[in-house]
C-alpha cells in the first residue's frame, strides 16, 4: 500500500492522532500527514502511506477553507477556545465595509504566526512555549490570499471562503481582519475544503475507512497526486541507475514534453509508466536538436523505486 488517503479529519483530534489511527488500520509504520490541521478544525487531511511519504514535499500547493469569524471577541489564541482579552458587545458594521476589508487582504500579505502554532523559534515550537506561559517575538512571514469570498453575514458571525498559499494561518487572518474592522475578531469554526489536489468532496471519515473491505482501492496513487509535474520517460537500460540516484542524459531518454524550464521538477517514468523518481531539470530545454548526445539533462532529487 503506497499512496494517499484523503481523510476528513474530525473535530477534537490532532493530525498525529489521525496518523496513528491510519497506522492501525493499514498495518504500516510508514505513515505521515501532509500538513497539520488544528485539533478543533475539520476537513481535508491527506495521509501518505508507505513510499508516498517520500513525495509529500512535491505535492501541489494551495489550500482552501470555509471559516466562521466571530466579531467583537479577541483572544490570546486568536480562536474561540482562547482566553478573551477584549470584548465588544455593540457591533454595527455594514456589509460593504466587510467586503472592503476583504479586498484589502487579497494578494501577498504579512502574518505573525500565533503562539499556538507549530512554527519553531530558536529551536522551540511556539505551542510548547505557549503551554509554559511564555510569549516570544515571532518573525513576520509572507503568505498569499488568492480568493476571499463572503458567504454569510449574520451578526456577530461572518462565514467566508478563502483560498491561500500553504503556511497561511486562518485564525491570524480573522484576528487581523477584526483589527482592521475595529471590532476585533477571532476564528470560531474552520473546515479545510482543499489541500492541493485533495478535496473535501472526495474525502473519507475515519468511520467510513474502517468499514471499507478493500482500503487499497481508495488510495490515490503517487503518480496521480503528482499530476501537476510533467513526465519524462526513460529507457529501461538506465532504470537501475535512476533508482540509485544517477543523472539522466539525453541518450537515456525515450520522450519528454518541451519546453522545460531549468530547475523545473518532473516525474520520471520507465517505459511501463512506473514512477521511478522526481527529478530536476538542470537547464532550460527548448530544442532537443541543440543538445549534444551525452549531456546530463535531469538529476533525481527523490528516488521512489
Amino acid at each position: 500500500m503506497d499512496g494517499f488517503l484523503n481523510v476528513n479529519k474530525p473535530k477534537g483530534m490532532t493530525s498525529h492522532d489521525v496518523v496513528d489511527e491510519i497506522r492501525k488500520l493499514v498495518g504500516r509504520e510508514k505513515v505521515g500527514h501532509t500538513g497539520t490541521l488544528d485539533p478543533e478544525a475539520t476537513g481535508v487531511l491527506p495521509i501518505a502511506i508507505g513510499k508516498a511519504t517520500k513525495v509529500i514535499q512535491f505535492l501541489e500547493e494551495g489550500k482552501g477553507y470555509r471559516a466562521t469569524m466571530r466579531l467583537g471577541i479577541t483572544t490570546d489564541t486568536q480562536d474561540i477556545t482562547g482566553k478573551i482579552i477584549a470584548k465588544s458587545d455593540e457591533i454595527n458594521i455594514p456589509v460593504e465595509r466587510i467586503r472592503e476589508v476583504f479586498k484589502n487582504f487579497l494578494g501577498k500579505i504579512e502574518q505573525i504566526p500565533p503562539m499556538v502554532s507549530a512554527v519553531k523559534v530558536r529551536g522551540e515550537r511556539l505551542y510548547k512555549l505557549a503551554r509554559e506561559g511564555k510569549r516570544v517575538k515571532r518573525p513576520q512571514r509572507e503568505v498569499e490570499i488568492y480568493n476571499l469570498n463572503l458567504l454569510e453575514y449574520k451578526l456577530p458571525d461572518i462565514i467566508f471562503k478563502v483560498s491561500c498559499s500553504k503556511g497561511t494561518y486562518i485564525r491570524t487572518l480573522c484576528h487581523d481582519m477584526g483589527k482592521a474592522l475595529g471590532s476585533g475578531a477571532c476564528l470560531e469554526d474552520l473546515v479545510r475544503t482543499k489541500s492541493g489536489i485533495f478535496t473535501l468532496k472526495k474525502s473519507y471519515t475515519l468511520e467510513e475507512l474502517k468499514k471499507l473491505p478493500n482500503l487499497e482501492r481508495y488510495l490515490m496513487s503517487m503518480d496521480k497526486a503528482l499530476r501537476h509535474l510533467l513526465i519524462v520517460k526513460v529507457k529501461e537500460r538506465i532504470r537501475e541507475s535512476v533508482l540509485n540516484g544517477g543523472p539522466i542524459g539525453t541518450s537515456g531518454i525515450l520522450e519528454f514534453p518541451l519546453p522545460i524550464k531549468g530547475e523545473e521538477l518532473v516525474r520520471v517514468h520507465n517505459s511501463e509508466k512506473r514512477l521511478l523518481a522526481v527529478a530536476r531539470a538542470l537547464f532550460d530545454i527548448g530544442d532537443l536538436k541543440r543538445i549534444e548526445k551525452e549531456v546530463v539533462v535531469f538529476k533525481p532529487v527523490r528516488v521512489i523505486g
